[in-house]
């Protein structure tokens, strides 16, 4: 299994330089790729808007637009515009900027906890495979690049999980299959996290870009290292149920309903341990296959 550094490594992202009342400030870092992965500009996002965010208000949905690619070694400015400062909800809009361009685009919304109805779609944990007996998916990486016997390959796909990931529908990285567009993915952080709420919620949030668009990959037999295949998030939206404690296995449940016009839809629920319904996401996806180059 790999070390602990990674997770730390991410949670050093979420350290951002306040430069003025409402801007703020990640230098970039070169962690051996050149593009930043999006769960990565969300949660800065969402941590430069809590900033400006007084409790007991904490966040509650997150809508977004990924505008252009980031690059990692590039900084990042966070512009929050406080949109409103209501009694029960605050509402916070974002634009993360490289270059003088915006690359990516969200509104947050925070609430103060209060009583209501509740209820939540039932779900038995009894009937999915324990994260235990399941391999991880930088195993599966791992052996993927045996097969190829050593074949150039990107950097990212081999490196160091600061999320664990176990999907009881193992994926074929070399020979993808046709096959239903649902998954069940057991997730946790690879080591330690700190209690803050925020920390939970911007990681849970990072963790919410991956499987969603590879679900939507499934019934076409095709995955990310496909030749001429090209597929990008186009936005994300995820809404926090209940108070995050992301220090434990929490269960992924994705579902892709619908492919078209070269874009993938894929939903997901995020519950704990114990069963409960913690936070709800969507995303749409670009799903673009080139023609195959004359001879």
């Amino acid at each position: 299994m790999p070390n602990r550094e990674a997770i730390k490594n991410t949670l050093e992202l979420f350290n951002l330089d306040r430069i003025d009342r409402d801007v703020f400030q990640w230098k970039g870092q070169n962690f051996g790729w050149q593009r930043i992965y999006g769960g990565q500009v969300m949660a800065q996002c969402l941590i430069a808007a809590n900033h400006t965010v007084k409790e007991p208000h904490q966040a509650h949905s997150f809508h977004s637009y990924f505008l252009r690619p980031g690059l990692m070694e590039e900084s990042i400015l966070f512009d929050v515009d406080r949109i409103r400062n209501g009694k029960s909800f605050t509402t916070r809009r974002v634009r993360a900027i490289q270059n003088g361009e915006a690359i990516f685009a969200c509104s947050i919304s925070f609430q103060k906890e209060e009583k209501g109805f509740e209820h939540q779609i039932a779900i038995d944990l009894n009937e999915i495979r324990k994260p235990e007996d399941l391999p991880s998916d930088w195993e599966l990486r791992n052996k993927a690049f045996e097969q190829l016997h050593g074949k150039k390959i990107d950097k990212f796909f081999l490196k160091e999980q600061e999320i664990e990931m176990r999907a009881s529908q193992n994926n074929d990285y070399i020979n993808p299959k046709k096959s239903k567009p649902v998954r069940d993915i057991w997730m946790r952080p690879n080591g330690e996290v700190p209690k803050d709420l925020i920390i939970n919620q911007a990681l849970l949030l990072y963790a919410s870009d991956r499987g969603l668009l590879g679900t939507a990959q499934l019934p076409h037999g095709i995955n990310f290292m496909s030749k001429y295949f090209q597929s990008a998030s186009l936005d994300h939206a995820m809404w926090f149920h209940s108070r995050v404690d992301f220090s434990d296995w929490m269960l992924y449940r994705i579902d892709s309903p619908i492919a078209k016009n070269a874009r993938g839809f894929s939903r997901g629920s995020i519950f704990n341990s114990k069963g409960k319904l913690v936070a709800s996401c969507v995303q749409e996806g670009l799903m673009r296959m080139w023609d195959k180059p004359k001879d």
